[in-house]
């Protein structure tokens, strides 16, 4: 009995000993499996971190950051106003968008947005795709070319136009670019940045007449998104002129691929992050902007800082006299003592007698209109004639910001103006002139031909010959544009530009004589 007692004694004791081994591995294995959890998710933790900033890198954001944070980013750089130009805004409403956007652009900011976004879109099968990639022969050369498209010239692009006019590119190459902008979606990204910027400066839409945002927005995604889009396609076979046919594909291949995709949508996402901070900025100026507009007060220093040259007439009841005038100081000094001929007489207070209010408000009356459709070809071919008209047009609106001037200076902005209006009409060049620019009066509608696809008319000039017009024709001394062609007349509408910039139209009637006034 002893015995086996002290044989089971042995037997116990060597499976505790190996329990008790047993137990120090398992304690051991478990204590290292959590330190080994926890060391593999800093390990993924970091490998996410390296990876993002390695695209980023890789990608060309830091490189383009380090360009445009020594580079001056003009407000033309964001608003872009081509596209507001073709969206009807006037000049001064462009220089407006333009100051509420001035030193809202800051790189870091900006390009930290985009860091972010590949780290919150995380997706490590497409980031490393999208690396290798952008560590091949022809991403290497992308990237290159992204940065210098930041340091190129308006010089330059327009020298390849002139080239693309004179030797058009191959159907083959057109058809790349084409798929390249389709692959990256590029003028509907375009449109997502110009409508934010429509959407925050709405609020001054209506002191230029302008309709509201969303009505603009919608104008841009339908009716002007096609020539915007060949705009686009032309400006990436600007920047990306050397790369050859075959790059062009691999180029094609990986922004059609879902890595490219991916990459396509986080660079999206970030510059709109980077918009939005940038909105940030420019709201609390156009905040600054309304104030003045709905405060009604008449404080100078107040819009001298808010608004640029040639925009504070429309939002300040008080002349400015520390803006200067358009034209050289030199051509306005008058001789002292002597009045111009024909001025408005001055008492010796200086206040305007009654009969100088009526003398001068004679002149602006009599300030003479100009053709809308030459005034339209001038904002073309003469840029600085039509901002100095529109500048003009703008004082001339404002009736007491007038009445603040004082004689002297309101004499001398008529006749200013006077000139610039007399030097608009003699720009007639820009329309061909016919025999149809007669007086109304004077045309007789002497027959009309029509067939199932036009209507033709046949008018009458004062030297008795005849000549066709057609729906769209200039008719008249005001370059009227034919609306219809009827059985018995033809209807002109003619639009005008008054001198305080407002359009009015008016329907002019060329008929048959009546048999009393046939030879």
């Amino acid at each position: 009995m002893t015995a086996m007692n002290g044989h089971s004694m042995n037997q116990l004791m060597k499976i505790n000993k190996k329990f008790i081994v047993v137990l120090a591995i398992g304690m051991w294995v478990a204590t290292h499996s959590l330190w080994g959890a926890d060391a593999w998710a800093k390990a993924s933790s970091k490998t996410k971190r390296s990876l993002s900033q390695e695209l980023y890198n890789v990608g060309g954001f830091g490189r383009e950051k380090r360009i445009l944070s020594k580079k001056r980013v003009t407000p033309n750089m964001l608003t872009q106003p081509r596209i507001l130009r073709a969206l009807g805004m006037s000049n001064e409403h462009v220089a407006l968008v333009n100051d509420v956007y001035k030193r809202t652009f800051k790189a870091s900011d900006f390009y930290s947005k985009k860091l972010k976004q590949i780290r919150n879109n995380y997706n490590r099968r497409h980031i490393t795709q999208s690396i290798r990639f952008f560590r091949s022969a022809v991403g290497r050369k992308f990237v290159r070319l992204n940065a210098q498209k930041l340091t190129k010239s308006q010089r330059a692009y327009h020298n390849f136009l002139n080239k693309v006019v004179k030797k058009m590119p191959k159907n083959k190459r057109l058809q790349l670019f084409d798929q390249f902008e389709r692959a990256v979606n590029g003028v509907d990204q375009l449109f997502d940045y110009q409508s934010s910027i429509l959407r925050l400066t709405n609020p001054v839409n209506r002191q230029f007449n302008a309709p509201h945002a969303d009505v603009l927005v919608n104008r841009l995604r339908s009716e002007l998104r096609e020539q915007f889009r060949s705009w686009m396609i032309l400006r990436y076979m600007f920047d990306y002129q050397s790369l050859s046919n075959r790059e062009l594909k691999k180029l094609v291949a990986f922004f059609r691929s879902p890595a490219g995709q991916w990459f396509n949508s986080v660079d999206h996402k970030g510059n709109l992050a980077g918009f939005a901070t940038i909105n940030r900025k420019a709201l609390r100026r156009m905040e600054k902007i309304l104030r003045v507009l709905e405060s009604g007060r008449q404080d100078i220093q107040t819009t001298k800082v808010v608004f640029a040259p040639g925009l504070r007439y429309m939002f300040s009841e008080k002349r400015d006299p520390f803006d200067p005038l358009i034209v050289p100081e030199e051509e306005k000094k008058k001789k002292k003592g002597k009045r111009a001929p024909g001025a408005a007489p001055k008492p010796k207070d200086g206040k305007p007698t009654q009969s100088a209010v009526v003398v001068l408000a004679t002149k602006i009356d009599g300030l003479p209109a100009i053709p809308f459709e030459l005034y339209r070809r001038i904002k073309e071919s003469n840029p600085r004639l039509y901002s100095d008209l529109e500048y003009y047009g703008a004082l001339f609106r404002n009736k007491r910001g007038l009445q603040g001037m004082k004689m002297s200076e309101l004499e001398e902005e008529i006749k200013q103006y006077n000139k610039l209006i007399n030097r608009a009409r003699e720009e007639t060049e820009l329309l061909v002139q016919t025999p149809l620019q007669s007086r109304f009066g004077q045309l007789r509608l002497a027959g009309v031909i029509w067939d199932e696809q036009e209507t033709v008319g046949l008018i009458q000039t004062p030297d008795g010959k005849g000549h066709t017009i057609r729906v769209g024709s200039f008719v008249g001394p005001d370059f009227g544009v034919v609306q219809s062609i009827g059985l018995d007349r033809v209807v002109v509408l003619e639009q005008l530009r008054k001198y305080d910039g407002k359009i009015i139209t008016q329907t002019r009637f060329i008929e048959f004589p009546k048999p009393d006034e046939e030879e």
